[in-house]
């Protein structure tokens, strides 16, 4: 029963999706507001203190610049020297092993040594853990040439005096430092790291010491090197408890304060300039106090932070629902304006995220929303969006008036650059009028504030990186935006508008009538629509679509036909009827076909609404007294809008010029009249905003354009004789 009730629910227009909407993107944007010490004042360094005096109600510490406290960190924890203990019971067990390892090779070598060949494989079996079979015939060698206990000496020396200098379980090129900390009990001492080996030197040393025997035998070095290599092993290990214990130790002596403020002192005075050590007192109370406030008020300033974003989107809100229903009444546009808000402002959540000493304040992109907002609506929801997102974007930068001046100033301008927009390649026109809006915001304000130089130019060189990438999101976003919510906009319009379009190509080709009559209903339409303030250029190209499913059956229309018989001779008036009126549906298939935009596609069935083919009408009434009018009556809806009604009437006004000859200004004011009137008294007019006012401004729009196409020329006379 439940799912029942949802599937009947219209998402695009339901309540309570515009609730979830708007409250989501509320509650979103809240959490990119800053924390609660940020949000009371913003200040920098050269600004003047308008508020009263501020006075130290607890005493207080002035914390650090969090950058140059981190700093310290930093440095502190580099200063650490990395700790090592020595495990006196690796080298013990080493040597042990090693000693009980020669004395089996002695045993179990020794015992066979003079008829040892037959037995050298299960040697091999038994020690190849340790020695290879090459290995095991050098030891051989060894034992026949009486080396080995020579041999087994040199080993456990070299092994001990490797121990006594320590061999440390990490590389001594990868320390980083030139300095360990070796820890005996709870006693630590610092010593120079080439005072220790590493597995690296053993190796060397080994190969020195071995090579140094050369009055040894050749089996008798490679012996040495090897057994070495398996009994050798690391004695200073690297401990990292203790190393960070000692991290730690060295970061908490580090304090975060540098001064004192005491209750009562005055941090600033009014009218005082800000300098770096007063903005440090400010910026470290706004910290303590929010620490001091609790939980309880971190909640109830939670809920002041939603009503602050409520509050701009109420504004923003009240002037859609007041001058744009059509868009306050369709969820998918208030998502999509959701949605940039939030991506806006997830901008600006970033610029407080990223800890850079660089103005990436001007890297909040408010520009590009202006001008989507501009194109996707009009200029004026691109201007009240711009002033609504500029406040959003304050409030997340601590209510910085500055930033939100800026942006609203560059944002207006951007607003103004895409406003009469006619190609997308226009969007990229506003990257002058962007940087011209920061630059004066930048240098106006930077001046008043005796910025440095240096500092400035640092903000220009932003402002320009923010004025080039703006105009290329605004046209990938743009693009996007069209696809996945299907937004028409004045650039899909235009793009409309070339004759080179296939359905445009298909009428000219076979209904060459019908395609001039929309070229010249084009014009009517447009200039009717300008003169009252309505889309002119949605009513251009819904007047060369209206018509295009005239192409499936041209000859039956009579502005297509090229002899003086008709298609209707041979058939009844409801089936001539038939044939008329299903050239909506059959233009609405096609539009669907080739993808137009679903305000063009309106225009087919409401630029007759639900009149009658009346020729057709009266034709039967003729023959019956009895006839069903509906049989011949369009299938509607009536026109929905100010450009569906202006085409309405365009039409009929077109359709009816046809049939006068040489009609004078008289003529067409009366043609004109009698059309706007019929189609008012019929109704036809109803559902669509068009007033008497605008009917007015259509039928001048309609008599100066028909004057000018069916103005009388001057006659002359063909010849003139001239008398001197």
């Amino acid at each position: 029963m439940f799912l029942k009730k949802l599937t009947k629910i219209d998402l695009t227009k339901s309540v309570a999706v515009k609730l979830f909407v708007v409250i989501s993107a509320v509650l979103v944007i809240t959490f990119f507001f800053p924390a609660g010490e940020s949000i009371e004042f913003d200040v920098k360094v050269g600004d003047v203190w308008n508020s009263k005096d501020l006075i130290a109600p607890f005493t207080f510490p002035v914390l650090k610049e969090k950058a140059e406290y981190e700093r310290e960190l930093e440095e502190a924890e580099r200063s650490v020297k990395p700790v090592f203990l020595i495990d006196d019971s690796v080298s013990v067990k080493s040597i042990l092993n090693c000693e009980e390892y020669l004395k089996k090779l002695w045993v179990d070598f020794s015992k066979s040594k003079t008829n040892i060949e037959p037995q050298i494989d299960s040697l091999i079996k038994k020690y190849k853990n340790y020695l290879d079979s090459a290995q095991v015939s050098s030891l051989i060698r060894v034992l026949q040439n009486g080396e080995f206990l020579h041999l087994s000496s040199e080993i456990l020396g070299t092994l001990k005096s490797f121990y006594k200098s320590g061999i440390i379980n990490i590389l001594k090129s990868e320390l980083g430092k030139d300095t360990i900390t070796i820890r005996k009990r709870n006693i630590e001492e610092n010593f120079f790291k080439h005072k220790f080996m590493d597995i690296n030197d053993v190796e060397i040393i080994t190969a020195r010491v071995a090579s140094s025997y050369n009055n040894q035998t050749e089996n008798f070095r490679n012996l040495f090197s090897a057994i070495i290599r398996i009994f050798i092993e690391p004695n200073v290990i690297f401990n990292s408890k203790f190393t960070n214990q000692n991290i730690e130790a060295a970061k908490s002596r580090i304090s975060k304060n540098i001064d004192i403020v005491a209750e009562n002192e005055k941090i600033i005075a009014r009218h005082d300039r800000i300098t770096p050590s007063a903005k440090r007192k400010i910026d470290s109370y706004k910290i303590l106090k929010s620490e001091r406030a609790g939980s309880l008020n971190i909640y109830a300033q939670t809920i002041g932070k939603i009503g602050h974003i409520a509050m701009i989107f109420s504004l923003f809100g009240i002037y859609i629902y007041l001058f744009r229903k059509k868009i306050f009444f369709n969820n998918s546009k208030i998502l999509l304006i959701s949605i940039i808000f939030i991506l806006v402002s997830f901008l600006a959540f970033l610029t407080n995220r990223i800890q850079v000493d660089a103005p990436i304040q001007y890297l909040i992109f408010v520009p590009a929303a202006s001008m989507l907002l501009t194109i996707i609506f009009d200029s004026r929801i691109g201007f009240y969006g711009t002033v609504a997102i500029s406040l959003v974007v304050a409030g997340i930068r601590g209510n910085d008036y500055t930033i939100a001046l800026m942006n609203i100033v560059a944002g207006a301008l951007a607003v103004y650059s895409v406003r009469d927009i006619k190609s997308r390649s226009q969007i990229f026109r506003s990257l002058m009028f962007i940087l011209l809006g920061y630059s004066f915001g930048v240098i106006s304000l930077g001046l008043e504030r005796f910025i440095e130089w240096d500092m400035l130019g640092a903000e220009m060189i932003f402002i320009l990186v923010n004025s080039a990438i703006s105009p290329v999101l605004t046209y990938g976003l743009l693009i996007f935006f069209e696809k996945s919510f299907k937004v028409t906009t004045d650039l899909t319009l235009i793009e409309l508008l070339d004759y080179n379009h296939p359905l445009l190509q298909t009428l000219q080709a076979k209904a060459a009538g019908t395609y001039h009559h929309s070229i010249s209903l084009s014009t009517l339409a447009e200039a009717a629509a300008k003169a009252i303030g309505a889309n002119p250029v949605l009513a251009k190209v819904g007047a060369m679509y209206h018509d295009i499913g005239k192409s499936v059956t041209p000859n039956y229309f009579v502005e297509n036909q090229k002899e003086d018989k008709s298609e209707h001779d041979s058939l009844n008036p409801i089936e001539s009827a038939n044939y008329i009126t299903k050239h909506v549906e059959e233009g609405i298939e096609l539009a669907k076909k080739y993808d137009l935009p679903k305000e063009v596609i309106d225009f087919i069935p409401m630029h007759h609404g639900t009149t009658t083919a009346q020729y057709f009408l009266t034709l039967a009434k003729k023959t019956s007294k009895k006839v069903d009018e509906d049989l011949f009556r369009y299938p509607g809806p009536k026109p929905q809008t100010k450009e569906t009604g202006i085409l309405m009437l365009a039409d009929a006004t077109e359709s009816a010029s046809r049939t006068l000859e040489n009609p004078s200004r008289e003529d067409l004011e009366k043609m004109i009249d009698k059309i706007i009137k019929t189609r008012f008294t019929e109704g036809q007019l109803d559902e669509c905003d068009l007033t008497l006012k605008d009917l007015t401004h259509i039928r001048e729009s309609f008599l100066n354009i028909m004057l000018g196409i069916y103005h009388q020329r001057i006659s002359y006379p063909s010849e003139r004789t001239v008398q001197g």
